[in-house]
């Protein structure tokens, strides 16, 4: 019944909170749909760290891609997931490695707490995630963060479909993702300032702040077992 209690809870204030986010985004989506041939998806995080499907516009291929508007998946093995995690400010990112259990779910899944983090910086540094089979066994997807006016990432906007087709053009579909995800914030009245160099330099900064930030948080956490956390081996707080 909590289960159940918990879910509902996403499912209404993805409603009432997405309500404008999806009307903004919707005919972007339809575009790059269109562009692709893919299934489009838009996601947010949820309080439990999973990824809440709120929009979607599917491909019109015969083989495709498609999950239900309401549904959650894991966020650690799935691309817009990991859009998500990687704009967690470090506390946040420590609760989640705290709650999280990483299960490796097909041959492919990152289930390991410095992986994945290398992962997430890649996220940072690229503005794109790429998951090629984690979570189910020959689908794929391409996600890139949407903002707020204020800059906040709010949500992911997700391409996905077979492996085969996208892996055979992943630089491509990346570009067109993250360049409809640009417009969306744009709409919502993010404006990338000044300080947001084409260099990357700010990124790369804030990436091994929150590097270290995560550190802090994991090496005084309690681990599953109700030791000490046993991760991010080499890794210092100072």
């Amino acid at each position: 019944r909590l289960v159940l209690g918990d879910r509902l809870f996403d499912i209404l204030r993805a409603a009432r909170f997405d309500r404008g986010l999806r009307s903004v985004a919707h005919p972007l989506m339809a575009e790059l749909m269109e562009k692709t041939g893919e299934s489009v998806f838009l996601g947010v995080l949820t309080p439990g760290f999973e990824v809440l499907l709120v929009h979607k516009i599917l491909g019109p291929q015969v083989i495709r891609y498609d999950a239900d508007v309401g549904q959650t998946i894991p966020a650690y093995c799935t691309a817009g997931g990991r859009v998500l995690l990687a704009h967690l400010a470090a506390p946040q990112l420590g609760r989640f490695f705290k709650s999280t259990r990483l299960r490796r779910l097909t041959a492919r899944t990152v289930a390991n707490r410095r992986q994945l983090l290398k992962a997430l910086d890649d996220v940072r540094q690229s503005g794109v995630a790429f998951n090629f089979g984690e979570r189910v066994a020959g689908a794929s997807g391409i996600s890139a963060p949407i903002r707020s006016g204020s800059g906040r990432v709010i949500a992911e906007l997700g391409l996905a479909g077979p492996t085969s087709r996208l892996h055979a053009r992943p630089a491509e579909l990346a570009r067109l993702v993250k360049d409809t995800a640009a417009r969306i914030s744009s709409a919502l009245g993010y404006r990338v300032g000044p300080a947001m160099g084409s260099d990357g330099a700010g990124s790369r900064l804030r990436a091994t702040a929150l590097r270290k930030g995560v550190a802090s948080e994991m090496l005084t956490s309690v681990g599953p077992d109700g030791g000490p956390a046993d991760e991010m081996p080499g890794w210092r707080s100072g």
